[in-house]
């Protein structure tokens, strides 16, 4: 006899992540996913676990849950109307007092009330002024608290040796005091002309590199990989075994490669394959039928000399569909242990 899945029917038995996990299950695939995208990914591992484990909830606890976060989004709108404080001390009538902290750490971004929070609404071209003036490692610091699109924008507009070693400071960044973030903060007040307080998300290490690097165009990502190889070759692989590269799709299984030629622009395959390794075209042919073989063959050859900012461009978007689909879960481009199937 199969074995009943336990009833989740009392909403005080959950913690914060429970919650969550019950909220996005309510608000069903579509929306939770583009939610999902906006967490870091710890936070997004604990939530989807959570998922995984809960099948059988009660309409009455969903309904908690929706009530619940509908009076924390109602919060929001209370910082702007009645100040933190009082933000503060609603939530602290609904929370215990470490889910108060950490909600309040990210009204305290929403609102303009973080550091390295204006890094995010800045204009790009103040920031890329401000940082050239700062110390590298400044600049490191910086761009690790920022989410990896926006800190992906800044570092494209940075010259590439300052791109190099801010990258290179980054990866090999370890734990930060906090007298040390107070002192840059201090740094980003007297220049920036701003009095916020402090932000606690720091992005460190080769992954947070990665990340960023992903966000970049074609060009400036291989010259900040070519220069760090050329100091630090280990430090370098080690970047890259953490980035999904246009090249990497010679190492995906078939069966996404197909999914993949049937979501991209034609024209971006043709464009994108141009002067690539002979092995990376018959990987796509290998996944083609016949005729669309042929005919991919054409169109390379008839595209004649093209510049390298196009072939780089329409690579760049390929591996953009590739993000979009992974998020989507149709294709994989993990680069750790391949999947095991039997027969």
């Amino acid at each position: 006899m199969p074995k009943q899945e336990q009833l989740i029917d009392d909403v005080s038995d959950l913690n914060g992540t429970q919650k969550v996990a019950v909220l996005l299950i309510s608000l069903g695939v579509e929306k939770a996913s583009s939610i999902l995208k906006e967490l870091r990914d710890d936070e997004v591992e604990a939530i989807t676990l959570e998922i995984a484990t809960m099948s059988n909830i009660s309409p009455d606890v969903v309904e908690a849950v929706i009530q619940e976060f509908h009076g924390l989004i109602r919060s929001e709108r209370y910082v702007l109307e009645g100040g933190m404080d009082y933000a503060r001390n609603v939530l602290k009538e609904a929370k215990e007092e470490d889910e108060v902290q950490g909600i309040m750490k990210r009204l305290e971004s929403k609102t303009g009330t973080d550091t390295f929070g204006l890094f995010q609404s800045a204009e790009t071209s103040h920031i890329v002024q401000f940082l050239q003036d700062e110390h590298p490692q400044i600049a490191a610091v910086i761009l690790a608290h920022l989410n990896v699109r926006r800190a992906g924008e800044i570092l494209g507009e940075l010259p590439p040796g300052y791109q190099t070693e801010i990258s290179m400071r980054m990866a090999t960044m370890g734990n930060i005091s906090s007298e040390v973030i107070e002192e840059i903060e201090k740094v980003i007040r007297d220049q920036m002309g701003t009095t916020l307080t402090q932000s606690a998300n720091l992005r460190r290490g080769t992954l947070a590199v990665a990340n960023i690097l992903n966000e970049v165009d074609i060009s400036t990502e291989r010259s900040v990989i070519g220069n760090i190889e050329k100091m630090d070759e280990e430090l370098a692989h080690d970047i890259k075994s953490q980035m999904f590269l246009f090249e990497d799709i010679i190492e995906l299984a078939d069966r996404y490669v197909q999914i993949i030629i049937a979501n991209i622009d034609r024209n971006d395959l043709v464009m994108g394959l141009k002067g690539v390794e002979d092995e990376l075209v018959q990987k796509f042919m290998d996944n083609m039928s016949s005729r669309a073989k042929q005919m991919l063959i054409e169109d390379i050859e008839a595209a004649g000399q093209v510049h390298r900012n196009q072939v780089e461009e329409a690579q760049q978007r390929i591996v953009s569909k590739i993000k979009e689909l992974e998020e989507e879960g149709q294709v994989s481009t993990r680069k750790s242990n391949a999947e095991e199937f039997i027969e």
